[in-house]
């Protein structure tokens, strides 16, 4: 079974080449910490597994082997063994299994809230009679009516709880179904026997109306993870299963798997088709869609030779492209397994609350057993009703579910703003940061240098000496001649260029020697001595001396001032560290304002920035998209890498922002704080009814169909909590 297709079997799913094998699919039947658990515990048994990690809400398991000690199926067959199905994480057998799991859960709680409802209206009879007498032919008829009401609601509708129950005893742990199953049979049976023996209480309205909420609360769960926006399984139905491979005359067609595909083919892509790789257009315009990608929303345009990103949708006419990585290293596929182990991965906070849940059931158990005995003492016609009550309400499922649905609910919502969460604990890391510092190009500038400003002497026209700096700078591969080339005339024609490195360039245009560079280099043999001092950026000369001094400089990306401002508004500190020049560190420092700038910064002097601020007890996020920020920004506390940033910068950040752009920072930390307080609403909610319904169901103070009620509520209560982490003011 593969998690996306059976084309990505070879490069995404598993590597035999390094030795190592990965996979991610979903296990259907996980409904707590324990049963997350008894999977970890299963397949860490198995010799040549490396590594194992669940996400209990989205029931997604990511495991790491060694392929020459062990294999998927092998690993596929230990999860069944241990009772829950594997199934795969998308496609059509995905979309299958999420209908008929929606499906019979509809069917289940259904047939629970119907019993519920009319056993309730008997047992009202029944409750009636006991107050004011009741023909015992009567009675008898209703107990025995109930029975046959609540026999299929809980051996039907109650199935996945018994089913869960019974797993989690075979596997040796104390799950939540334990308790609930435990306290539905005692229920069932001790209702049986007072049927059979036509005296005593009945609880068959209890177990019908537990088995409904619960179920209903599940049922509200299961529908938010299928509904919730899964960026990695909406990346991962992008990707075809075939293409359409071009001969080379690009005219005749044919269809092959995609994991056939190799660097240099040629693909045609038609109308409403997604871009299975990246690659170039090579015949055509091609219009596209990528905000799958980039989050970019509006179509953008792809001629000839440009580059194209696997992922991005064709919104326009037919195009042919050339294949210039393979699928498994292509941008879409990085991204998937960027988010692949994000999502297997556990938070702190929900590690803590896993923890809680286990140690929880067993001293559910003990208490369950000392209220039964005590109350046997005290008046023993209590003592089961207690006991029932304590067990039913005391279940820990809202503990469960109160750190994994507001994570959840949060990585999705910051998904719609273009930022990809790729380590778990990167929403809370986010949302307790008190400073930011980020790289300069590419991060708070453009990344493209411009031409600012143009002075020449007396004489020369700016047009013409930018033109004649873009001869000299056109076979150069230097980031400053890209700043020359939209001046360009295609009249003038550079010959004998020479490039010295660090200096400049000379060549000979129109039969006249020039040189572009430092000034000391342009002027170097021109007798125009002096002018040396005052030129301060680049310069070009001819055999006069100067012509023209250029500014150049990498233009502010235009939300870069509003983004700080929003930033220092959520009381967080900027800071600039860049391996770029003084001037150009200190002239973006002044524009934005920030007050802490460094330039000339290596990878060594950046960590040791980052080690200080953390040593004043900052916690700070570190924004890069370079090579040299992959030490900075796995070190910090938090990091974001940009999303046409380097794959190294990718690999080391906990969040990318998808969009080339820094307008969604400041709603992603609000986002990210508005899911920490409600974590902690949720934990503290958990916490207080538990608190609050065990001392009512040990009095004796809560009937056992009222601990079903509140037990069930307190679960909803926590779901729809978290979905109030996208309101505008949802965590205040």
């Amino acid at each position: 079974m593969n998690a996306i297709s059976p084309t990505l079997a070879a490069g995404h799913w598993s590597s035999e080449t390094a030795g190592e094998g990965h996979a991610v699919f979903n296990a259907e039947g996980i409904h707590c910490a324990n049963c997350a658990r008894s999977i970890r515990t299963g397949l860490e048994a198995l010799p040549g597994l490396r590594r194992v990690d669940i996400n209990v809400v989205d029931r997604r398991v990511s495991v790491v082997w060694d392929t020459a000690r062990l294999n998927l199926a092998s690993i596929l067959a230990k999860v069944a063994a241990l009772g829950f199905k594997p199934v795969p994480l998308v496609g059509e057998r995905a979309v299958a299994a999420q209908r008929l799991e929606r499906r019979t859960a509809l069917k289940r709680t259904g047939l629970a809230g119907l019993g519920a409802m009319q056993l309730m209206m008997y047992a009202v009879g029944l409750y009636a009679g006991a107050f004011s007498g009741m023909d015992p032919a009567l009675a008898e008829f209703l107990r025995w009516t109930c029975l046959v009401i609540a026999t299929p609601v809980l051996f039907y509708s109650g199935a996945p709880i018994l089913r869960g129950a019974y797993d989690d005893l075979r596997r040796r742990v104390l799950g939540m179904d334990v308790t609930v199953a435990l306290a539905l049979i005692l229920a069932f049976v001790a209702s049986v026997v007072n049927t059979i023996r036509n005296v005593g209480e009945v609880y068959f309205d209890s177990v019908a109306m537990f088995i409904f909420f619960l179920s209903l609360g599940r049922y509200v769960e299961m529908r938010g993870r299928h509904q919730s926006a899964n960026v990695t399984e909406a990346l991962a139905r992008a990707l075809p299963e075939t293409v359409q491979r071009l001969d080379s005359t690009l005219t005749t067609p044919s269809r092959i798997p995609l994991g056939e595909v190799v660097v240099g083919d040629r693909l045609r892509i038609g109308s409403g088709q997604v871009v299975p790789v990246d690659g170039l257009v090579v015949q055509n315009v091609a219009l596209l869609d990528e905000s799958l990608v980039t989050g970019e929303s509006a179509p953008v345009t792809r001629t000839v030779g440009a580059a194209l990103l696997g992922g991005s949708v064709n919104a326009g006419a037919a195009f042919a492209m050339e294949v210039t990585r393979l699928p498994q290293d292509s941008t879409l596929h990085g991204l998937v397994r960027l988010l692949e182990r994000a999502q297997g991965e556990r938070p702190r906070l929900g590690l803590a609350a896993e923890r809680m849940a286990s140690w929880f059931v067993v001293r559910v158990l003990l208490l369950t057993a000392v209220v039964g005995i005590g109350w046997y003492f005290v008046d023993p016609s209590r003592a089961f009703p207690a006991l029932l009550a304590v067990l039913v309400a005391t279940c820990p499922c809202a503990l469960s579910l109160a750190t994994p649905v507001a994570i959840a609910a949060a990585t999705s919502h910051l998904a719609k703003l273009g930022v990809l969460v790729l380590r778990a604990d990167a929403v809370e890391g986010l949302a307790t940061i008190d400073r930011v510092m980020l790289d300069k190009t590419g991060t708070l500038t453009a990344g493209t240098p411009k031409v600012l400003r143009c002075a020449t002497r007396a004489g020369v026209e700016p047009a013409r000496a930018l033109a004649l700096a873009a001869a000299l700078e056109a076979g150069s591969t230097h980031p400053i001649a890209a700043a020359f080339r939209p001046h360009a005339d295609p009249t003038l024609h550079c010959h004998d260029a020479r490039e010295i490195a660090g200096a400049g360039i000379e060549g000979r245009i129109e039969d006249q020697r020039y040189r572009i560079g430092r000034a000391s280099f342009a002027l170097e043999g021109t007798g125009d001595a002096s002018h040396r001092g005052t030129l301060e950026g680049v310069v070009i000369a001819d055999a006069r001396g100067w012509l023209a001094d250029f500014r150049i400089a990498d233009e502010l990306r235009g939300e870069a001032r509003a983004t700080l401002d929003a930033l220092r508004a959520l009381g967080i500190t900027p800071a600039l560290a860049s391996g770029d020049r003084h001037e150009a560190v200190d002239f973006v420092a002044t524009q934005l304002a920030i007050s802490e700038a460094a330039a000339r910064l290596s990878p060594e002097d950046k960590l040791a920035m980052l080690k200080r601020s953390q040593q004043a007890g900052h916690r700070v996020l570190m924004i890069g998209d370079g090579i040299n920020d992959g030490p900075v920004l796995a070190a910090a506390d938090v990091s974001m890498a940009m999303g046409r940033g380097s794959p190294i910068a990718h690999a080391a950040g906990d969040l990318l922002l998808l969009r080339d752009s820094l307008a969604a920072l400041p709603q992603s930390i609000e986002v990210a704080r508005r899911a920490l307080a409600i974590v902690r609403q949720n934990l503290r909610w958990a916490a207080a009814y538990n608190l609050a319904a065990i001392p009512l169901a040990a009095l004796g103070l809560m009937p056992p169909w009222v601990a079903a009620i509140g037990m069930s509520l307190s679960s909803l209560v926590v779901v729809f909590n978290a979905r109030r982490i996208a309101a505008p003011n949802g965590g205040h």
